[in-house]
């Protein structure tokens, strides 16, 4: 796609000579904080009366309120009315857009994601409806800069924008905001945005306490960890103490509890009650993976779940127009299979049996659609659900429904596994504003779909809204707040202290890690640790690959493999082998190849042979030794081979080197510099590297990489795109990773 360089004010201000102002409706009364409601002329022509209902129950509930109507044919004209708002006292705090409001398609920001990592540069492959983020970062988050590419060709409502290297290259919201976006297209969109609207006007005259939450654990995600599930449920109670008494109700479902467990997961959310449903699974455009298949227990089990498995991927073959009798050679072959266990795969009656069972595994938008979801808040830890360019979309199907659902959050996009999905959440139950919380959430993907000023009541006098958002520069209100009962209320301390204060902060947050006894007040310690990437943060991290809470154990032996010190490799080894969560384990042994594979496979024989004798022990230093051979074998046969290989396709060689954003061994930036740097080189794989390097924010070799991105920026016999995407990196590496939990 080829980029229009554009200042969004210059094409604001071109725009404006166009086209007439929006119509703003001014509050009807003052609060302390303002809140505005952005919508399309056709939409309010179709729903004004809904939507004046809604502001009217948004300003009895404390905030003043705007209603913005316009046309709104591009998202800069979007963008400046709110930025014209925000000049107003009181101060905005966030927005809600209604309707056909354009939306941002957002490129070569890859960084400010959890896990997208799409090639793209191959538009056959991957068209840029597909490889770019959907994301309303353009309208909260106000210092970022983007430059213009095109309107999309196919549906005039997505715009596509690329991430300005000169500008900031992490997410700091100004406001909240949130989509009232229907999962249809058709004429009855004007409805349902109609009932959302008076439903949630009427749900905000409730004063209903945060006293019931479902959590469900689900296959194939980091769950499959026991040790994982045990510290998320310890770390609930830290954040909602109250539901652990008897007038209260927290129910915790795990993937193989029951065979059954997907009617008990639709019974639990049709519950009218519910206030909080979380959801940490796997998840696609229009389902929730939940299940795996029922464990079998019998040889009669196993075998038929072989088979079924087997008749799938005859399906599949078939599906993507492939041999299935290769296919099934294939399996014969190489694992002795019978003929006979593929019989039935196109048998109409075993198909309609497999597909049977594998319904039952899973929650379609059919089976969203067939309840009346009673949780108020839905949280969807899951890849996709919140993808609103298509229709339907998951959570749009809980929102716009009969049930009581009335915000949830979503990804655009996929997401990471271990983003630390219920950081802050405990702020529910003190009443704070969904939106407000969501505020801190630092990804592109992230969003929250409904109404974000939705609250549950607070248990006590105090308004934390109203605390939070008068003492946002307080330093001493703040540190008041560090000796709180309450840990979920401390976490935000820190949160705004550091926020406040920045490094001079760090001897405080080694403080508070050292001596606090919860689990998420230390966890909010160290990650702001992370974020500065200082020598207190690196020498406390042999001390947390050790603390009892498994994910502070998951986050720092990862942390210890970007930052790359040798002396970590001892004890990275000990807590691999000994470590009791899997994850931490399987962190560990990637740390320390990041750091140096050689010395990790001397470290592995060393460390085994000191272990007192077990029957496992040659076989576990057998299987250690061996991957680390193959990760040598596949770094340095494969992929640096590939990067310095000139005879190959530039393509094949950019591959290799997008692989080290999830790969970062700490050998590597050599490399890329030695390419990035040659002029002779061609220009699209001297930006990869680029690129690759920006990955490399922890390291503690960074500020040789900040050096060469700076000359290299500077270079005016550099081509611009060279020179730009040098400037980015350089903006990375200084800046530190967007979110120090996915570094």
């Amino acid at each position: 796609m080829k980029k229009r360089t554009l200042l969004l004010g210059a094409l604001v201000s071109a725009c404006g000579a166009a086209i007439a102002a929006p119509t703003v409706k001014a509050p009807k009364t003052i609060h302390s904080s303002a809140f505005a409601v952005i919508v399309d002329s056709e939409t309010y022509n179709r729903t004004g009366k809904a939507v004046d209902r809604y502001r009217d129950a948004v300003e009895k509930n404390g905030l003043s309120a705007y209603i913005v109507i316009d046309e709104w044919e591009r998202p800069e004209a979007v963008r400046q009315s709110i930025l014209d708002l925000a000049k107003n006292q009181p101060p905005l705090e966030g927005v809600v857009l209604v309707g056909d409001i354009p939306i941002a398609m957002i490129r070569d920001a890859q960084h400010l994601t959890s896990a997208f990592k799409m090639d793209q540069d191959n538009p056959k492959r991957f068209p840029p409806i597909r490889s770019s983020v959907p994301s309303d970062r353009f309208y909260d988050d106000w210092d970022l800069q983007f430059t213009f590419i095109e309107q999309d060709s196919a549906n005039p409502l997505l715009f596509y924008y690329s991430l300005d290297a000169a500008g900031p290259q992490h997410i700091a919201k100004e406001i909240y905001s949130a989509r009232i976006h229907p999962p249809v297209k058709d004429e009855s969109k004007y409805q349902a945005i109609a009932d959302f609207l008076l439903r949630a006007a009427v749900e905000k005259e409730q004063k209903n306490p945060l006293d019931q939450i479902l959590t469900f654990a689900g296959h194939g995600y980091n769950s499959e960890s026991l040790s994982a599930w045990e510290s998320e449920l310890l770390s609930l109670r830290e954040q909602f103490p109250r539901l652990y008494r008897p007038d209260a109700m927290i129910k915790n479902l795990y993937h193989t509890m029951n065979s059954e467990l997907k009617e008990i997961v639709l019974l639990e959310l049709s519950n009218p009650e519910l206030d909080l449903a979380i959801f940490h699974a796997h998840g696609a455009e229009d389902m929730q993976y939940l299940l795996g298949e029922t464990p079998a227990v019998s040889l009669g089990q196993r075998v038929e779940s072989i088979r079924s498995f087997l008749r799938s991927k005859l399906r599949s073959a078939k599906r993507r127009k492939q041999s299935t009798a290769e296919a099934q050679l294939h399996y014969m072959r190489d694992h002795d299979i019978p003929l006979s266990w593929f019989a039935g795969a196109f048998v109409d009656s075993v198909q309609q049996a497999d597909s049977l069972a594998e319904v039952k595994l899973d929650i379609y938008i059919s089976d969203i659609e067939s309840i009346s979801p009673g949780a108020r808040v839905m949280v969807f830890d899951q890849c996709f659900n919140g993808a609103f360019i298509n229709h339907p979309y998951v959570a749009g199907s809980y929102l716009f429904n009969d049930g009581r659902t009335l915000v949830g959050m979503a990804n655009s996009v996929n997401v990471a596994q271990d983003i630390w999905a219920n950081e802050l959440m405990g702020l529910f139950a003190h009443g704070v504003r969904i939106g407000l919380w969501h505020r801190t959430r630092s990804y592109l993907e992230s969003h929250l779909f409904g109404d974000p000023t939705f609250q549950f009541a607070a248990p006590g006098t105090v308004d934390w809204n109203r605390q939070w958002l008068e003492h946002d520069d307080d330093s001493a209100f703040w540190r008041s707040q560090l000796e709180s009962p309450e840990p979920e209320l401390r976490n935000l301390a820190i949160y705004m202290l550091d926020r406040i204060e920045g490094e001079s902060f760090t001897e405080e947050l080694v403080r508070i890690y050292r001596s606090d006894p919860a689990f998420v007040v230390r966890l909010q310690a160290i990650r702001r640790l992370a974020h500065h990437r200082n020598a207190a943060f690196m020498d406390l991290l042999p001390t947390a690959i050790g603390d009892p809470c498994e994910f502070i154990r998951r986050c720092s032996v990862a942390w210890m493999g970007d930052v790359g010190r040798d002396d970590y490799l001892p004890l990275l080894v000990r807590q691999l082998i000994m470590d009791p969560s899997t994850r931490v384990s399987f962190r560990g042994k990637f740390a320390m190849e990041k750091i140096d594979i050689q010395k990790a496979t001397e470290l592995y024989a060393s460390k085994i042979d000191a272990l007192p004798e077990v029957a496992s022990k040659d076989k576990l230093k057998e299987i250690l030794i061996h991957s680390a051979e193959r990760s040598q074998q596949w770094l340095t046969d494969d992929l640096l081979k590939r990067l310095h290989d000139d005879s190959l396709e530039v393509r094949k060689r950019i591959g290799s080197v997008r692989t080290f954003r999830n790969y970062r061994f700490q050998s590597v930036p050599q490399h890329l510099i030695q390419v990035a740097g040659d002029a002779k080189e061609p220009e699209a794989l001297r930006v990869a590297c680029l690129e690759a390097l920006g990955w490399y924010t922890l390291s503690a070799a960074r500020q040789s990489l900040i050096d060469f991105c700076e000359n290299l920026s500077q270079d005016a016999a550099a081509p611009e795109a060279v020179r730009q995407e040098a400037l980015k990196t350089h903006n990375r590496l200084i800046q530190g990773p967007n979110n120090s939990i996915t570094p």
